[in-house]
Order: C-alpha cells, then structure tokens, then sequence
C-alpha cells in the first residue's frame, strides 16, 4: 500500500512540473513574439516594451487567439493584414528585390 502511495505521488509531483514547465514555455513563446510586433502608437517600441493601451489590448487579444488554438504564423497573418506590414520588426521575403536594387545598381 506504501509502495501504491509512493507512485501516486511521484505521478503527481510529474504531472504537476510537466504542466507547470508547458504554460511556462508558452508564456516565454508569447513573450518573443511580443517582441516582434511593433507598437503603433509608440516609434520603434515592440508591444512587449510599451505600456500603451494599443499594446496592452493587442497583447490580450494575441493570448486569447493563442490560447484558442490559433498558431503564432495565423496571429501574424492576420494582424499583417488587419494594420499592414508595418506592425512586424520582421518584414517578409516579399521585398528582397527592392532590398537588393540598391546593391545590384551600385
């Protein structure tokens, strides 16, 4: 019965640091993404640094898409196509030619 016991509660003990490591990585994945969404009240400040209240509700409307399921890459999408390429610190591929014009005329 001791022996029983001892595993329930080493089955607890895991279960509990498992689930407790998970939400931490999701808030640290959360967290990085924060930084590559810019602030668009604030000039060259991700919505991770700002306490405006754009970011603050952005932030809360990007956990609660998170948590419903949604990827990082949708968020992203939707929030290029909501306000434009502006709101990422990572631009897309998209541009490499006007990136590199500049390059190939010199």
């Amino acid at each position: 019965m001791k022996i029983l016991k001892s595993i329930y509660r080493l089955f607890f003990i895991f279960c509990f640091v498992l689930f407790t490591n998970i939400s931490l990585a999701n808030v640290n994945q959360l967290s990085e993404y924060y930084k590559t969404i810019r602030c668009l009240v604030c000039e060259g400040q991700s919505i991770q640094e700002s306490d405006t209240e754009f970011a603050i509700n952005l932030k809360e409307q990007i956990k609660k898409k998170y948590e419903s399921g949604m990827d990082l890459k949708e968020i992203n999408q939707e929030l290029i196509s909501i306000y434009g390429e502006e709101i990422s610190f990572n631009p897309s591929n998209d541009h490499f030619i006007l990136w590199g014009l500049p390059l190939l005329l010199y």
